[in-house]
């Protein structure tokens, strides 16, 4: 028996679902681009995580078209490439300021003012940015809804109590005006502290340029001047030397000082260098540990079971290779963990049997009866049963291309779409609608045993479905005779309406 099928979609692709007037001008054309670069897109890879399936993205790239246009979608092109852009960014700032501000204090030009007031201007309007989007992240997340929050007072406030805005504040404020630079650069390495590598890089850089700056600083702190002839740079004879000489003098001295490892020379007269160097080495003492114990935490915490879901998937790899499973086959089977699982492995079945009956109930009533209500005949079933019937409900996830339902075969389910695209095609192999989230199909199968079924269907993208079994519906139903009897009419006439459309 065939299992997938490769879907030709006969129905026309909805992805540019929000058209445009093709009369507009070009300006309005540009307009038009600009505003559709800032809707929710299939291409942005954060819509698919949290959204799912390509229905729910439609569903609130509508939604935010219709109610909230002037704000920026945090699953938007627009927003995603800003992100790359604010990389760039705030990693050129972090390299080149210090560096500037220490070997090239004399030699400043027009253009180096030019360039770091823009970068600063371009983190000005991260902020804006910021304001207009908040941050793609659960914290911004609707998890009741399964939409993003797009309220303009609601992002105002979550950035301002539990985003970045205050570092961010300061770390793009025009500093040439007050002279403070360095200590404001400093402050925008908060947005780099999960790159530990590049952390501790940095560190060292911003040592290096510290450690040539105090020598010239306690001197004057007006214009640069030669340092006192006791200082480390006369006894090294650096001042004169080329630039990339003291740049490699200073990386040398910063790693000796911040691993402890000895000095190459310390002058007891020059007090800003021994302070300097007592700093540093106390730094060197506390900052190894500190980010040990981040790490830790880290690896510990929020990344435990995704270093779980690593391991499985490795078993899973050499399972395959074990077994010489074809290469296609094994793709399919890891784009299945990975959709199952979201990176994130847990073994769900245990923590379920942890928790008391009546949180099991709550969570299944979260989860499915929203699907089990949208069916006809289900609509008018007493709360109670309505959750026995929930719990019967079984999790199954089907892959592109997967078979779910096979026409001219017998039936003993039905099937409710959690997430995902399913085609329906008639027993001539004509495709004749998609369902998506929230959609059922199979129900006759529940009420008449021996019919086969009318049609077939086939995962347009991969689905996580509910499956009801017959034999557990008919058990659950069966105390309720009368209600047995009206869900049997309804579902024979939708078998009978059903057959009159496959004639046709």
């Amino acid at each position: 028996m065939i299992l997938h099928a490769d879907h030709i979609c006969d129905i026309p692709d909805d992805d540019n679902d929000i058209l445009f007037l093709s009369d507009r001008g070009r300006i309005q054309k540009i307009y038009d681009i600009l505003r559709f670069s800032l809707l929710p897109s299939r291409k942005n890879p954060a819509a698919h995580k949290y959204l799912r399936s390509n229905a729910s993205i439609s569903q609130e790239k509508h939604r935010h078209w219709e109610s909230y246009a002037s704000i920026i979608h945090p699953f938007s092109m627009f927003r995603h490439y800003w992100d790359f852009l604010m990389i760039f960014v705030i990693t050129t700032i972090l390299i080149f300021v210090p560096y500037q501000s220490s070997f090239e204090m004399e030699h400043k030009s027009p253009m180096w003012h030019i360039s770091k007031n823009f970068l600063l201007f371009i983190c000005c309007m991260d902020i804006v940015v910021n304001f207009r989007t908040g941050q793609v992240s659960r914290a911004y997340f609707d998890n009741e809804t399964h939409g993003t929050i797009l309220e303009q007072r609601k992002i105002i406030s979550r950035y301002m109590k539990s985003g970045t805005f205050f570092p961010d504040m300061l770390g793009s404020f025009p500093t040439d005006l007050f002279y403070l630079t360095t200590w404001v650069e400093y402050t925008m390495a908060c947005k780099t502290t999960s790159l530990i590598f590049a952390w501790i890089i940095l560190l060292l850089h911003w040592q290096t340029c510290f450690h040539w700056l105090i020598p010239i600083v306690t001197t004057s702190i007006r214009q640069p001047e030669r340092p006192s002839n006791i200082s480390w740079i006369e006894v090294a004879d650096l001042w004169d030397a080329h630039k990339s000489q003291q740049y490699l003098a200073s990386s040398l001295r910063a790693v000796v000082t911040f691993m402890r490892a000895g000095l190459r020379y310390t002058n007891q007269e020059d007090v800003g260098d021994i302070y300097m160097i007592i700093v540093f080495q106390l730094f060197g003492i506390v900052a190894p540990w500190f980010i040990i114990t981040r790490v830790m935490q880290f690896f510990k915490g929020v990344n435990s079971s995704h270093l779980r879901y690593q391991s499985t998937v490795a078993q899973l790899r050499q399972y395959m290779r074990h077994k010489q499973l074809p290469h296609p086959t094994q793709k399919r089977i890891v784009r299945y963990y990975e959709f199952r699982y979201q990176h994130r492995f847990f073994r769900e079945s245990q923590i379920i049997n942890t928790l008391s009956v009546q949180m099991r109930h709550e969570i299944r009533m979260h989860s499915c009866r929203k699907l089990v209500e949208n069916v006809t005949f289900f609509s008018n079933l007493p709360l109670t049963l309505l959750g026995r019937i929930v719990a019967l409900l079984k999790s199954e996830v089907f892959l592109t291309n997967d078979v779910i339902v096979r026409a001219n075969q017998p039936g003993d389910c039905m099937y409710f779409i959690a997430t995902g695209t399913v085609a329906i095609y008639t027993n001539s192999g004509k495709e004749v609608c998609h369902l998506e989230d929230g959609a059922h199909f199979g129900e006759v199968a529940l009420v008449m045993p021996n019919e086969l079924r009318v049609a077939s269907v086939v995962a347009v993208e991969v689905c996580e479905l509910y499956r009801l079994n017959r034999g557990d519906f008919a058990r659950t139903i069966h105390p309720y005779p009368m209600l047995w009897e009206t869900i049997k009419k309804i579902a024979i006439e939708r078998h009978e309406k059903t057959m009159i459309l496959n004639e046709q």
